[in-house]
Formats: C-alpha cells, structure tokens, sequence
C-alpha cells in the first residue's frame, strides 16, 4: 500500500513538470520561428532548448511509465494477498474479511489491514 500511494504521489509530482514543460516548449517554439527573420544564432539557441526539453518530457514519460507499472504491480500482490486470505474463510466471515480490507485500504490502515489478514477482523 505505502509503494501505490509513494507512486501515485510521484506521479502527480512528474505530471506537474511535464505540464510546465510542455507550456515552456509552446512559448519556445513561436520565439525561434521570430527569430528565424533576423538572427540564425538566436534561432538555434532557441530550437536547442526546444530539443533539450523535449529530451527532458521523454525521460519524464518514461519515468511515469516505470512508476505506474510499479504501482500495478504492488496493486496485483495486495489484491492477491487479500484474495488468499479472503479463500481461508467460508461464507459470510469471507466477505466480512473482503469489507474490512476495503476499508481498511481506503483508510489507509496498514496496521489494521494486518490485524484483519491474520485473525479475520479488525
């Protein structure tokens, strides 16, 4: 739970740079063209920083990327260690066990949630 909720937290983080990223490159991108008409110089200086950020918006991409496959991954494993422990009780203490874990999840209660995995209540 701590690695899906760290990843979420650095996925916003990295979805804010990317947006002013990308906003720098459009205010970039006509300031090369302008200056196309007078100055090669200024024109290159200006088109080397377009391409340095969007290297930057490419490693970024790649880092999200990586950053959500994590947190599918550590998502599977809880889903997967609450479906076991759902499978060692029968009938209605499966589904209060099912509950409890939700809750305990969306409460973000790693404490509780072991409580609930090892006796099968909070």
């Amino acid at each position: 739970m701590e690695i899906a909720s760290q990843m979420g937290e650095m996925r916003s983080r990295l979805a804010a740079e990317t947006a002013e990223r990308a906003q720098l490159i459009t205010a970039l991108l006509p300031a090369a063209q302008d200056a196309a008409a007078y100055d090669m110089k200024e024109m290159l200086s200006r088109y080397k920083e377009v391409l340095m950020l969007n290297e930057e918006l490419l490693a970024n991409c790649h880092v999200r990327r990586a950053t959500q496959e994590q947190a599918v991954a550590s998502l599977k494993n809880l889903h997967t260690i609450l479906q076991q422990a759902s499978r060692l009780r029968v009938g209605k203490y499966s589904k209060a066990v099912v509950a409890a874990s939700r809750k305990a999840v969306k409460e973000d209660n790693v404490e509780a949630l072991i409580k609930i995995l090892q006796v099968g209540d909070s």
